[in-house]
């Protein structure tokens, strides 16, 4: 009997280790095997994502490539581009002096542009008050009347205006 159960608890040992063994070799094998199949999945998600930023800076590039043809089309064909000049009142001793002066744009804007108009030059007499108004009327795509005008007894003999538009 006692030879029976050494032989039984052999053959059951055996037949556990002999699984172990297998399992310990099986789970090595299959460590091993899961690293080669998992390798090729990086190296695909990196050229995905490779390939991704590729068809990402494409369309950029076309997007900029538009850009490029609408700003030479309609830039230049249709006046987008900031246009400058000069305007002034005039030399005159007279008192409250008004000049309108209709100012045209050298070739019309695609839109009625944004406009900024400065004083340069003011020359007045010295022992009387200075007072200058100007005011723009009639912004257009095309051009805009400015106003100067003087006023009480100010003595204005010129006022030089710089103005600029530019689309917006």
């Amino acid at each position: 009997m006692k030879l029976v159960l050494i032989c039984i608890t052999v053959c059951i040992l055996s037949a556990v280790g002999a699984s172990q063994l297998e399992f310990e070799s099986s789970s090595s094998s299959f460590n091993e095997i899961k690293k080669e199949v998992e390798a090729p999945k990086s190296e695909v998600a990196k050229l995905k994502s490779k390939s991704k930023m590729e068809i990402e800076f494409e369309a950029l590039k076309s997007e900029v490539a538009m850009l490029k043809t609408k700003v030479q089309r309609y830039g230049h064909h249709h006046g987008n581009r900031c246009k400058s000049g000069t305007a002034q009142l005039g030399y005159s001793g007279k008192r409250n002096k008004s000049r309108v002066q209709y100012i045209p744009f050298h070739g019309p804007f695609y839109r009625t542009p944004a406009l900024v108009v400065g004083m340069t030059s003011l020359d007045t007499y010295r022992k009387k008050n200075v007072r200058i108004r100007t005011t723009v009327h009639h912004l257009s795509r095309h051009g805009f009347v400015l106003k100067i005008t003087s006023w009480a007894n100010s003595i204005t003999y010129n006022v030089v205006y710089t103005w600029m538009a530019c689309p917006k």
